[in-house]
């Protein structure tokens, strides 16, 4: 790779790494951050890596991919009990980007060398684009909020997001992009023999062929890919149920609905912990209103980055609040609070 990010030649092997840190994301981003005049090898190599990951991301958002928000919930827990003693909304920092890009770039590379040699046995990762009823909920919220977005395709949706922004409210355009993401179709892994070459495109990522190969410790995908491609390079052979393209398809499907899974333990382990923290420290703070239903309306707490579905009873009891009438459709909602109309 030159100096602008341009891939000049790329290298399969298996190699062992010659670790010269063991970093957090916090200690990359303090050397990041820091400009000293004469700087270790260490330092120099971060900085160079971050800066190439910066050309990299601008050209994946030129491509039209999508910066979408999803916040992200840190618990703090007690050494002993296991119990949550502070939460706290996790901050993307750049040295995040950093190696985000990277892992992309690495996961991008390995799908087509795979693809190259197994066409018909790959296993790839497809986002699929939303249908326009799947924009209603965040087209209403935007127009309601005066903003008008183009969901043409992903790079009109991600420059209409880019221009959403209230100079008043500096939260107001991650809460966009949140709505985005849930109009999003979820991501599945599949047999690349099994789905027609025109549905492989990954619309979040804006680009053709995707997979999962950077983090086999902890995604079994990961390690499917891993080895597809020692295969590929002839240093072990490849599985004979992985010759299958049939079979390949079911794994896919299996991992996919292992995956929702996840997802689904993760929501319900975060809640959990909400509740036992929130129980024990009883705390006010602003909330942002995101959908408003026929009973209830569904807030987010910024500062902590969680959300709850409050109903209009609990608001009665809690706040005095008479709620009159409700239109979901047009999100709006009128009620009163101690004689004051809204």
């Amino acid at each position: 790779m030159d100096d602008e990010a341009n891939i000049i030649d790329v290298q399969f092997g298996k190699s062992i790494i010659d670790s010269k840190a063991s970093l957090t994301y916090d200690q990359a981003q303090v050397i990041i951050d820091t400009h000293n005049e004469v700087e270790s090898p260490l330092q120099t190599s971060i900085k160079n890596l971050n800066k190439l990951a910066k050309i990299l991301k601008k050209r994946r958002l030129e491509a039209g991919a999508l910066t979408l928000a999803s916040p992200e919930v840190r618990f703090k827990l007690d050494a002993e009990t296991q119990d949550p003693t502070d939460l706290s909304l996790y901050n993307i920092k750049e040295s995040n980007s950093m190696v985000e890009e990277w892992m992309l770039l690495a996961n991008i590379t390995v799908s087509k060398k795979i693809l190259k040699h197994f066409p018909t046995l790959g296993v790839l990762r497809r986002h699929q684009p939303p249908s326009r009823d799947q924009f209603v909920p965040l087209l209403l919220s935007a127009r309601v909020a005066g903003f008008e977005l183009d969901i043409t395709n992903s790079r009109t949706l991600a420059d209409s997001l880019d221009l959403a922004v209230r100079e008043d409210d500096s939260m107001f355009n991650k809460l966009l992009r949140m709505l985005a993401t849930r109009c999003m179709m979820p991501a599945q892994y599949f047999c690349s023999g099994e789905i027609s070459k025109d549905q492989w495109h990954h619309y979040g990522l804006a680009t053709q062929v995707y997979t999962h190969f950077t983090s086999p410790i902890r995604r079994y995908a990961d390690v499917v890919v891993h080895r597809l491609l020692a295969a590929s390079l002839g240093i072990e052979q490849l599985p004979n149920e992985y010759t299958d393209r049939k079979q390949m398809q079911e794994l896919c499907s299996h991992m996919n609905k292992r995956h929702r899974a996840a997802q689904h333990a993760q929501r319900a382990s975060v809640a959990i912990y909400s509740v036992a923290y929130f129980r024990n420290n009883p705390i006010v703070e602003d909330a942002y209103i995101m959908e408003i239903h026929d009973d209830s309306v569904k807030v987010m707490v910024p500062k902590f980055g969680i959300e709850s579905a409050v109903s209009y009873d609990a608001l009665a009891k809690s706040f005095g609040a008479d709620v009159a009438a409700v239109n979901p459709e047009r999100n709006r909602l009128d009620f009163t609070v101690m004689g004051w109309e809204k």
